[in-house]
C-alpha cells in the first residue's frame, strides 16, 4: 500500500509541477479570437481574419489568422491591447489577469464579412461567404461542386464526354470572375477552366463571393466579381480534432480520399499537409449511345503549407503538386500516343477524348508592421502548368509559366480615412500548339504569348461613422503587348436605417483570353477552328446596385436581397458556334461596333422558419446578348429564368442534419445543328425544354472517444432528369456531323453517394 501511495503522490506532484509550469508559460501570452456578431443569431459570431493587434504605445503586435485566432506575448510596459480592423471601430482591451480574450468588433463601414454577419456590417461590394457548414450541405468533392447550395453562382455540366463542370456569375461565363486562392490569382490562364476541380472540397475553409468589379488591389481580371477561396491552415491556438479523414464513394465508380494533417511545431511555427486521391474506373452508358456518360480519371494532389508568427513579422508559404489523367469517349477507347492515332486506320479507331494535367505551384505571404497605423504586405505566387488534350484526331499541347507579385501598404490615416496603395508585377509565358488532323486541310496553329505587366494601384476608403462608406480605387497596368490599361473602380454603401443597406458599384476590368482552353467543350466535334490572328484583350465595364432589408417575424430574423448588375463589353472574344461545322473566334469590335452585354437581376429571401429550419428562396433573370455576324443575338446555353430553394434542418441535439436543394432551370437558346434523323439537314436555332433538379443529403453526427464522426448519404438529380441523346451522330464520330457540345442539362440521371468525415 505504501508503494502505491508513493507512486500516487509522485504522480500528483509531477502533475502539479506540470500544471503550474504550463500555467506560468500560458500567463506570459495572451491569445483569443476576434469576431463580429451574426444578424440571424446574436449568439453566433463570424471570425475576422487578419485583424491587427498592437500593444499600446509600441509597435509590437500580431494579426489574426484566417479563422480570427491570435496569440501574442505579453510585455511589461503595458497591459493595454489596441485591436483594429479595416472598416471596424478600433477597441482598446485590458489584458490584466487574463490569458484568453474573446473580442467582438463593431463595424464602422467596410469589412470582409460572411453571410451570417450583421446586416449593418455588410461590406461595400455585395458579398457572401460559403462557410465550412455550408460546404457540408452536399458532398462538395471539389471546389467546382461547392456552389450547389448557393444561389449566386450557377454550376453547370459543360459537355457530354469529359463531364467537366463550369460556373457562371451574373449571367456570364466563370472566366469573367476573378478566381483567387487566399487573395492571389492562382486559377487563371490555362488553369482557369479546370482549376476549380483541382481543389478538394475538404481543403476549403471558406469561399468569399463578391459581386461587381471588386477591389483594384487583387488585380485587373475581375469583371463580374471575385471568388476567393480560403484553404485550411493551422490555427494560432492549438485545438483538438484539427485533423480530418474524409472518404467518399458513389455507385458510378467514383472514389475519393482526403487527409488533412495539422502540425504545431512550437509557439511560432506550424504547418498543414493536405492530401487528396481520387478516381473513377467504371463504365457508365445509361443512354446506350456507345460513349461514356462520365469520364474515367485518376488524380493525385498534395499541398503543404507553413505559418510563422513573430512579433513584428508574419509569413505563410506553401507548395502544391498535381497530376491528373482523364479520358472519355467510346466505351472501348484506351489512351494512346499521338503517333499511334495518326498512323492507324481511322475506320478501325475508337473515338476518345483525353485531358492530362501536371502542375506545381508555390506561394508566400509576408507581413510587416511598420507602426501603429501602417503595415506592409507581400503576396508572391508562381506556377508551372502543363495541359495536353486530345479530341479524336485533334491535339492540343499547352505549357504556362506564371509569376505574380503584389506589394500592399495599408495606412490608416484616421478612423474615417484609409489609404491602400502598392505595386504589382505579372510575368506570364504561354506556349500553345493546336493540330487538327480530322478536318481537311490539316491545320497546325501556334498561339505562344509572353506577357510582362508591371502595375501601380491606389485605393481610398472614406467611412462616415458607419452609415456611409465610399471606396474609390484605380490601377494602371503597363502591358508589354497591349499597352497601358487603366481600371478605375468605385463602391458605395449607405446604411439608410437599421437593417436597411443600399450599395452601388462600378468598375472596369480586362483580361487576355485563351479561347481553345476556355471553350474546349466545342472541340470534341467535327467543327473546324477559325480564329482571328489578332485577338485583342477583353475589356468590360460592370455597374450594379443592391438593396438589403432585414426583418423580424415571430422573433426570428431574416433578410431580403435585391440586386441588379449590368456588364458592357468594349471588346470581347466572341465565340461563334451558329454554324454547326465551325467554331469561330473573333473580336467584338470587328462586328461594326457591335454590342455585347449581360443584365442580371436577382431577388433572394432568407428566413429561419422555425428554430432549426432555415430556408433560402431566390429568383434570377438573365438577359445576355452579343453581336454575331452583325446581328445582336441571345448567347446560347444560358437560361433566362432560374429559381432556387434550399432548406436546412438540424435536430436540437445536432445529431441529425437534413439538407434539400431544388432548382428550376428555364429554357435556353440552342444553336443550329445537324439533324441525323433527317439526312443531317441543318436545323435552325431552337429552344431547350425547362427542367427541375433536386438534391438532398442526410448527415448523422457521432462521437468516438470524444472525436467527431460524420456519416452522410445523399442523392443528386433526384428527379432523374437527363438530356436524351446529348451526342449528335454518335455512330460516326469521325464524320462531318459529329458533335458532343450541345448540352443543356445533366447527362446522368439520379446518382447516390455515401461518405464520412472523421476529425481527430
Amino acid at each position: 500500500m505504501k508503494k502505491y501511495n508513493f507512486i500516487f503522490c509522485s504522480l500528483l506532484l509531477a502533475f502539479s509541477f506540470y500544471t503550474n509550469a504550463t500555467k506560468a508559460q500560458n500567463d506570459s501570452f495572451i491569445q483569443g479570437t476576434i469576431s463580429e456578431t451574426s444578424p440571424t443569431n446574436s449568439d453566433s459570431l463570424s471570425a475576422l481574419p487578419f485583424a491587427n493587434l498592437v500593444w499600446k504605445g509600441t509597435t509590437i503586435g500580431t494579426t489574426t489568422d484566417e479563422n480570427g485566432n491570435f496569440k501574442l506575448k505579453k510585455i511589461a510596459k503595458t497591459d493595454k491591447l489596441i485591436v483594429s480592423y479595416t472598416g471596424y471601430k478600433s477597441d482598446t482591451i485590458s489584458t490584466k489577469g487574463k490569458t484568453f480574450l474573446e473580442i467582438t468588433l463593431q463595424s464602422s463601414s467596410l469589412a470582409s464579412v460572411t453571410v451570417e454577419s450583421s446586416l449593418n456590417d455588410l461590406i461595400v461590394n455585395q458579398n457572401e461567404t460559403i462557410t465550412t457548414s455550408d460546404l457540408k450541405k452536399a458532398a462538395c468533392c471539389t471546389l467546382s461542386e461547392s456552389f450547389e447550395t448557393n444561389a449566386s453562382v450557377d454550376a453547370t455540366t459543360a459537355d457530354a464526354v469529359t463531364g467537366s463542370r463550369q460556373i457562371k456569375m451574373l449571367g456570364l461565363d466563370g472566366v469573367y470572375s476573378q478566381l483567387l486562392v487566399e487573395g492571389m490569382p492562382m486559377m487563371r490562364g490555362l488553369n482557369v477552366r479546370s482549376g476549380l476541380q483541382f481543389i478538394s472540397g475538404t481543403w476549403v475553409s471558406s469561399i468569399d463571393i463578391n459581386k461587381g468589379a471588386g477591389s483594384v488591389v487583387n488585380g485587373y481580371e475581375s469583371i463580374t466579381g471575385q471568388i476567393n477561396t480560403q484553404l485550411i491552415s493551422p490555427k494560432s491556438k492549438k485545438e483538438k480534432n484539427e485533423n480530418l479523414l474524409n472518404l467518399y464513394f458513389n455507385p458510378n465508380g467514383r472514389l475519393e480520399g482526403n487527409l488533412n494533417l495539422i502540425h504545431h511545431i512550437n509557439s511560432k511555427w506550424s504547418s498543414a499537409t493536405l492530401l487528396h486521391a481520387s478516381g473513377s474506373i467504371m463504365e457508365n452508358d445509361r443512354n446506350n449511345d456507345g460513349f461514356l456518360d462520365l469520364p474515367k480519371y485518376r488524380q493525385l494532389n498534395a499541398l503543404n503549407r507553413w505559418k510563422y508568427e513573430g512579433k513584428n513579422f508574419e509569413s505563410q508559404f506553401g507548395i502544391r503538386v498535381l497530376d491528373e489523367n482523364r479520358f472519355g469517349g467510346q466505351l472501348d477507347y484506351e489512351p494512346t500516343t499521338k503517333e499511334e492515332l495518326l498512323n492507324g486506320d481511322i475506320s478501325q479507331q475508337s473515338y476518345g477524348v483525353e485531358m492530362n494535367t501536371r502542375r506545381i505551384e508555390g506561394w508566400a505571404k509576408l507581413g510587416f508592421f511598420l507602426g501603429k497605423n501602417v503595415s506592409f504586405g507581400n503576396q508572391i505566387t508562381a506556377n508551372h502548368h502543363e495541359l495536353n488534350q486530345v479530341w479524336g484526331q485533334k491535339f492540343y499541347d499547352g505549357k504556362e509559366d506564371y509569376f505574380f507579385y503584389n506589394g500592399i501598404v495599408d495606412w490608416t490615416i484616421s478612423k474615417k480615412h484609409l489609404l491602400r496603395s502598392g505595386v504589382s508585377y505579372v510575368y506570364n509565358n504561354t506556349f500553345q500548339n493546336y493540330d487538327d488532323y480530322q478536318n481537311e486541310p490539316n491545320e497546325e496553329l501556334v498561339l505562344d504569348r509572353e506577357e510582362s505587366i508591371p502595375a501601380v494601384f491606389a485605393e481610398y476608403t472614406f467611412n462616415r461613422d458607419g452609415d456611409f462608406t465610399a471606396v474609390a480605387g484605380v490601377r494602371s497596368d503597363f502591358h508589354n503587348l497591349y499597352g497601358t490599361q487603366v481600371s478605375p473602380r468605385l463602391s458605395l454603401k449607405w446604411n439608410a436605417a437599421k437593417n436597411t443597406v443600399f450599395r452601388a458599384s462600378a468598375g472596369r476590368g480586362f483580361r487576355v483570353a485563351n479561347p481553345i482552353v476556355e471553350n474546349s467543350r466545342f472541340f470534341a466535334s467535327s467543327r473546324k477552328l477559325i480564329i482571328n490572328s489578332d485577338l485583342q484583350p477583353e475589356i468590360a465595364w460592370n455597374t450594379g446596385a443592391s438593396f438589403v432589408q432585414g426583418f423580424d417575424i415571430a422573433g426570428r430574423k431574416g433578410k431580403i436581397t435585391v440586386d441588379f448588375y449590368r456588364t458592357d463589353f468594349e471588346n470581347q472574344v466572341i465565340l461563334n458556334v451558329e454554324n454547326p461545322s465551325e467554331i469561330r473566334f473573333d473580336n467584338l469590335n470587328a462586328n461594326n461596333n457591335g454590342k455585347s452585354f449581360a443584365n442580371s437581376f436577382q431577388v433572394q429571401a432568407e428566413y429561419e422558419i422555425i428554430h432549426v429550419l432555415k430556408a433560402i428562396f431566390a429568383y434570377k433573370y438573365y438577359d445576355v446578348k452579343t453581336t454575331i455576324e452583325n446581328k445582336l443575338v441571345t448567347v446560347p446555353y444560358n437560361a433566362a429564368h432560374r429559381f432556387f430553394t434550399n432548406l436546412e434542418y438540424q435536430t436540437k441535439n445536432k445529431k441529425w442534419a437534413f439538407d434539400w436543394t431544388g432548382q428550376f432551370i428555364g429554357s435556353q437558346r440552342l444553336p443550329a445543328y445537324y439533324n441525323e434523323a433527317n439526312n443531317n439537314e441543318i436545323v435552325a436555332s431552337s429552344q431547350s425544354p425547362a427542367y427541375f433538379l433536386m438534391n438532398a443529403q442526410i448527415t448523422r453526427n457521432f462521437k468516438i472517444s470524444n472525436k467527431p464522426l460524420e456519416i452522410y448519404i445523399g442523392g443528386e438529380n433526384l428527379t432523374n432528369y437527363s438530356q436524351s441523346n446529348p451526342i449528335l451522330n454518335s455512330q460516326n464520330p469521325f464524320g462531318e456531323h459529329f458533335d458532343t457540345s450541345r448540352v443543356y442539362a445533366p447527362i446522368m440521371g439520379t446518382m447516390g453517394y455515401v461518405g464520412l468525415r472523421f476529425y481527430f
